[in-house]
């Protein structure tokens, strides 16, 4: 009688301890950033970790840089895995592969994962701004005029590198230029009376500054650090902010980087979500309010000063404030203008497809 009653109290024990194991998991979450400061916000969070339980929501680190623990309220809500894309093409693509859950990335890439089918939804924007233009050391133009004029006094089409086809600093560039009257090809073989500016696809931004050096390209536009590490290591020129571009005004505070999730992901965990944007809002927060701080605390993952880092001129928010609206419109826009939109978006306005790209039940919405 004894044995049976010391098996029955094992297996209740037993079956308490399975209880409280399954009532303790938590969903493992797939996280990807790419190595811009645009996402200064989750390296912040990343590097900050529990610094940031002031705000009710922090990571703990279980592996440094690859795997953290989410908390919300002084409660584990999700196990993150971190992932590093080159950009957000590759972000996209491991959206559609269902090997990515959610992304701190490219706006217009997100853009046009959701026209090609991907179940994506855009949580929150991120960033605006931090993307220039540069040139090799032996090229002088400053300014819009600058570049301008060698572009127009050019006897064969400007070469232009860019990192990703859907990355914003090439889509911005595109529309402005078509704005500007200069003709734009892809085309290698293309001449002055084809085109004005011949675009370059580099394949990610490790590959820019090699192409400046080796002048495989006389410009790139690109995001923040780069164009301030190409300064500090003399390997080239920042030409001008792409704010800068005309008509004057038109590109100011305009949005680049957003929060986005899988859409299978964000019904099933809602609350873990809830939590990764409530945490992208306080370091978003954070890094706006302590420029150089910030910069301090990703100096070690970029591999770079906090100097440099501090010299992007960039907003950090997830508000959908009316401006960031008006000026995500232009994506869709200029994307169908391009012709790069053949699927869900074609020919649509944001305004339109709104239910179908975005879900803003997670961040602050003004009205």
């Amino acid at each position: 009688m004894k044995k049976i009653i010391a098996i029955l109290l094992t297996a209740a024990l037993f079956s308490i301890s399975s209880l409280s194991a399954l009532a303790a998991e938590v969903p493992t979450l797939r996280a990807s950033y790419s190595m811009t400061t645009h996402q200064e916000a989750f390296m912040v969070a990343m590097a900050r970790g529990e610094k940031f339980k002031d705000s009710g929501v922090w990571l703990k680190p279980v592996v440094e840089r690859e795997k953290f623990d989410l908390y919300a309220d002084g409660k584990r809500v999700a196990r993150l895995n971190v992932i590093v894309t080159k950009s957000g093409s590759e972000a996209t693509s491991l959206f559609a592969q269902n090997h990515l859950d959610l992304t701190t990335n490219s706006f217009p890439a997100m853009l046009s994962g959701i026209d090609r089918g991907t179940k994506i939804k855009v949580l929150a924007p991120l960033q605006a701004d931090a993307i220039a233009m540069v040139a090799r050391n032996d090229i002088k133009a400053k300014g819009w005029k600058g570049f301008s004029d060698y572009v127009k006094k050019s006897k064969k089409p400007v070469t232009v590198g860019y990192h990703s086809p859907t990355s914003a600093p090439k889509i911005v560039f595109e529309a402005a230029m078509d704005e500007a009257g200069f003709k734009i090809t892809g085309d290698a073989n293309a001449t002055k009376a084809d085109a004005d500016i011949l675009m370059i696809d580099l394949k990610g931004i490790p590959n820019v500054i090699p192409a400046l050096v080796a002048n495989q390209v006389e410009f790139a536009v690109v995001p923040a650090p780069t164009p301030e590490v190409i300064e500090a290591k003399k390997q080239g020129r920042v030409v001008l902010q792409m704010k800068e571009l005309p008509p004057a005004g038109a590109w100011e505070s305009f949005p680049c980087c957003c929060i986005a999730g899988r859409e299978e992901v964000i019904e099933k965990n809602p609350e873990a979500v809830k939590a990764y944007v409530r945490l992208l809002t306080a370091a978003s927060d954070w890094c706006q309010k302590n420029k150089m701080d910030a910069a301090a605390e990703t100096a070690d993952w970029l591999g770079l000063e906090p100097e440099v880092i501090a010299k992007a001129e960039m907003e950090f928010s997830t508000r959908v404030t009316k401006t960031w609206l008006k000026n995500a419109e232009l994506y869709p826009e200029m994307l169908n203008r391009l012709g790069q939109l053949t699927g869900k978006l074609k020919d649509k306005k944001l305004s339109e497809v709104k239910d179908v790209v975005f879900d803003f039940r997670f961040t602050q919405v003004d009205k």
